[in-house]
């Protein structure tokens, strides 16, 4: 059993989700109660298809290290990079982990730090700056922490790795629940809203 060194997810993201959830779960209820027949199938389906989305999108995304792999959980498939086949982890939008033949996105990870409105406001009038240039300078606050730590990761660990650098990609249990969930209600709510 590999021992988990951190995992990092998303923080505003994570507590949207939850709070989402929370409140079309109690709303799911409330059309239970309060509903009937047709309206009930298409209330509480329309709740289930949001709390699907929320979970996958703001509740699953994580970044886990382990000691043999750095394990990304994105929002339908993880995968399981082993630290020998890191080449490179960068920021773009997130960041992203490069492997010989592929770059993996972590949207686990926290994103850059936004600019302020008044500084937006002035590069775009004064056009001392572009938007994207400004967002390509150096990585700021908690990605670029969370990017060095892993980098030194990749260099303690990955001399110390027996797997053969083989990046794996699986869709765990929790995603084809959500993801079956999501299709009986997104087919059930069709069924009754064009029959």
């Amino acid at each position: 059993m590999n021992s988990t060194l951190a995992t990092y997810r998303l923080g505003g993201g994570r507590v949207v989700g939850w709070w989402i959830i929370g409140l079309l779960t109690l709303m799911a209820i409330a059309g239970v109660i309060t509903e009937t027949g047709r309206n009930r199938v298409i209330s509480v389906g329309l709740c289930l298809l949001v709390i699907g989305i929320s979970y996958l999108l703001g509740v699953r995304p994580c970044v886990m290290e382990l000691p043999s792999e750095l394990l990304v959980c994105n929002p339908i498939r993880t995968a399981h990079v082993p630290w020998a086949a890191v080449t490179d982890i960068h920021v773009k939008d997130v960041v992203i982990v490069d492997v010989a033949d592929r770059s993996i996105r972590c949207f686990g990870l926290p994103r850059r730090e936004r600019r302020s409105a008044a500084a937006s406001i002035d590069a775009a009038i004064n056009s001392r700056l572009s938007p994207s240039a400004e967002l390509d300078a150096a990585v700021p606050g908690v990605s670029g922490s969370i990017v060095e730590r892993l980098r030194a990761h990749v260099e303690t660990l990955a001399h110390g790795s027996t797997q053969d650098g083989e990046v794996r990609f699986t869709v765990d249990r929790d995603v084809y629940a959500a993801l079956i969930v999501m299709g009986v209600a997104l087919v059930s709510v069709a069924i009754l809203i064009w029959a």
